[in-house]
Order: C-alpha cells, then structure tokens, then sequence
C-alpha cells in the first residue's frame, strides 16, 4: 500500500469539549461546537471505513456513523469530570471497531494516516479491536452481546465510578444480555448503557422479523431504568444522557434513529451495516467539503491478491456456504410445499447471506425461519423441531464458525434427545504451512 496515502479529516479540528453532565442543557456555543465535533467524528468514520471497500475486504460503517453524537457527548463529560468514569468506551459490537480506532488516533496513538490502512493485511486495525495489538485499543471485543457481562465485573470494581457501555439493538437480542441486565439490576451497578436503535441487522429489520421485541420495554423489565431519546436531535440526546449518567444505578439511553441518517443511498437500509462504497463515501465526504484532491486516496488502494490457496472453494467449486444451500434446496425440490412445511424447518441467526441460508430463503420461503442474533435459541429451536421425529422432520441452522462454541452446551442437549438438526458452520479457514 503507498505509503503517502493522506488522511484527508483534520482530526486536530476535534475539539476537546468539557461537558457537565450535572446540567442537562447546552449553551449555544456548546451545542455549536457539540455538532462540530460530530461532523468531524463522522466524517473521518466514513473516510477510513471506505477503504475497507476499496481493498475488498469490507468493514463497517453504519454502526460507528450512528453513535458518534453519542460518543462525542461521552469524551466531553469524561474531559470534565475523569474522576468520575472509567474512562473507556466499551462496545459490546466489536464490529463497530472503527470508533475505538479513531478514538485512539485522537489519542495520539495511531498516525491518522495510518487509518487509510483500516483492515489491510498487517496493519493491526482488525474488523473487532483486540488488546494489546493495536496502540491505544483499550479492550477486545468480538461477537455481539459478550461484553455487559464484563462490564459489571469492571463496575463491581469500581463503584465509585460511572461505566460506559456502547450498545445496538442487534446486540441486545443476545441471551447473555439478559443476564448482565438482571446482576447489574439487583447490584444496582452504576453502568450505563447507550444503545443505537436503528432498527437494521445484517439481514433485515428487527422490527420485521422479530415482532414482539421492544427493546426498552424488555430492559425495564430487567429493572433498567430507561430514557428514549432521539439520537439525530442533540436537544434530545443530550439531557437523556445527563439523566442516565446521574441516575443512582443502571440505566440505559436507547437513541431512535434510522441507521446512516443522512448518507444518501444507504441511509436506514441493511447494507448500511456493513461497510460504505466509495462512490457513496465520496459523494457525502464531497458535498461536506473536501475536494477531489484530498479524495484521491481511494484511487490508490486496489483489492490484494489473495496468497493462500483454500481446498474446498475454488473459482470452478462454489463455496462450502453455496454448496450447503444449493444441496438442502436439492432436497426440498422434491417434496411438495405442504409436505417440506410438515418435515423441514431452516432457522437463520441473521446470518443468511453469510451462511448459505439466503438461496433457501429465496427459493423455499415456506420452510424458512427470520430469526435475531439468538444462536442458542436459534439451534435449540431447529434442534427441537426434530425431536421425536424418526428422521420425518428435520431442523436446519447455520452460523459462523467463530460462533459455534456459544452453542456447545445446546449441541450436547440435542444428542441426549437425540434429536435430529442440521447445522452448518460458514466462514472458517484454517491455514497450513
């Protein structure tokens, strides 16, 4: 990669605002230089995110676009008040890794130039933040939902102080946030929770395929105390977080927002979650000002050539993931809607362009489950529809490879029933040499 590639955001243009969060209102100036340093936040999230698009190695934008009000607000009342907080925003969506990396930058500790380098090969700017590989990255995090968990523990050692945690409404459908919300409720622990309601998942919409999950409601039945807000409005953002972080115990914002509210062509849409074209990245960077000159960069980068040779997947044999959908639909084609109805179900965990599951999706609608980021229930429910069954019905799930260890203890209760379920683990490479 050329080593002149210029990071085009003046990130020395971040304002390092001293926010009190004991007063709920913001002066003019406050709120004026507040959305300044949302601009700048966003605009650099979506400079360095971009390149991911351009080596062809995807990333994420949506996420870390979506909290930068959220995340400005936090760093102006930690400047005021360190004694205060542990000062760490983790991210129980590790995806959103590009926040944690750009806040490292304005640390002093990554160059910003070098965050044109977002997820090339050796750049120690993986697509999760991992501990003690990237300078400045303060805690690892991966799959959704494994950190609230954690967090108690780090409040439980710290109950003096207030513990942030960034969260999404793909993240809150784990089974392990269930759990942190009901210890951080009767420990009445001073963690405090920021969630983008955006209403997008990889897959699809919540709203669409998981009816009945009200987020806010479902926390305050944990004992959370809840404030919603409108995340775009700093008039109404700003005074929800006030009150969350004064709030004598565990508390949660949860900001109602369509994702990459004004991205144009991508704004509220799934592929929002997943990383920014360049086209489209250019297009908002240039009507925010930045010229065809300080753009160029992209022009540079070019998708690497992959050196490592995978058996199993080659351009003449589809990948595992294909093959998998295309067998299952082989067999589907033979029985008649009523009788693949009765015998076959296939549950997706919001995975299904990744897993193989879409070509069933698309093909047999009638045998196919939209489901959350709910591995366990997910594989418990497909293992559970072949139960009994003699080999009449059969339970379908996928997921990543990464993934399956949240589901062994469901596997092993699935063979002492003896059930029958079909599972598909994408995505896993292992390289010999």
């Amino acid at each position: 990669m050329p080593s002149e590639l210029k990071f085009p955001v003046d990130l020395t243009q971040f304002k390092k605002l001293k926010l009190d969060h004991k007063s709920p209102r913001l002066s003019d100036q406050q709120k004026r230089d507040l959305q300044h340093n949302v601009d700048v936040f966003r605009d650099a999230i979506i400079a360095f995110t971009a390149t991911g698009a351009a080596r062809g190695v995807a990333g994420h934008t949506g996420g870390p676009y979506d909290t930068a009000p959220e995340v400005c607000i936090l760093l102006g009342f930690i400047n005021n008040a360190p004694e205060s907080f542990v000062d760490t925003l983790f991210d129980e969506a590790g995806h959103r890794v590009a926040t944690q990396y750009l806040l490292a930058a304005l640390d002093g500790e990554i160059e910003p130039d070098h965050l044109l380098q977002y997820r090339a090969a050796d750049s120690k700017l993986p697509g999760h933040p991992e501990l003690g590989l990237t300078p400045g990255i303060k805690f690892s995090s991966g799959r959704l939902g494994h950190m609230w968990g954690m967090v108690n523990g780090i409040a439980m050692a710290n109950k003096d102080k207030n513990v942030i945690l960034l969260g999404s409404d793909g993240s809150q459908q784990e089974g392990n946030d269930a759990e942190a919300a009901r210890i951080a409720a009767a420990n009445n622990l001073r963690v405090k929770l920021f969630i983008d309601n955006n209403d997008v998942t990889i897959a699809g919409h919540p709203s669409e395929y998981l009816k009945g999950f009200e987020m806010a409601r479902t926390l305050e039945g944990h004992g959370i105390k809840v404030v919603s807000a409108q995340g775009e409005d700093l008039d109404s953002l700003y005074p929800a977080i006030c009150e969350v972080i004064n709030y004598d115990g565990p508390a949660a914002v949860v900001s109602n927002r369509k994702m990459a509210t004004g991205i144009e062509g991508i704004e509220g849409q799934t592929s929002a979650h997943d990383v920014i074209k360049v086209d489209v990245a250019r297009k908002y960077l240039t009507k925010r000002g930045y010229t065809p000159e300080q753009l160029a960069f992209y022009d540079q980068i070019k998708p690497g050539r992959d050196p490592h040779q995978y058996l199993g997947s080659t351009k003449d044999e589809g990948a595992n993931r294909v093959i998998f959908g295309e067998a299952v639909n082989s067999v589907l084609d033979t029985l008649s809607k009523e009788e693949a109805v009765r015998r076959v179900m296939v549950i997706d965990s919001d995975l299904e362009g990744s897993t193989g599951l879409k070509s069933i999706h698309t093909k047999h609608p009638e045998v196919f489950v939209p489901s959350g980021v709910m591995e366990r229930g997910n594989f418990s429910a497909a293992a559970g529809f072949g139960f009994q069954s003699n080999g009449e019905r059969q339970g379908v799930f996928s997921t990543f490879s990464a993934f399956l260890e949240m589901i062994i203890s469901e596997i092993t209760m699935s063979r002492l029933n003896q059930c029958s379920v079909l599972s598909q683990f994408a995505i896993f490479s292992l390289i010999l040499g």
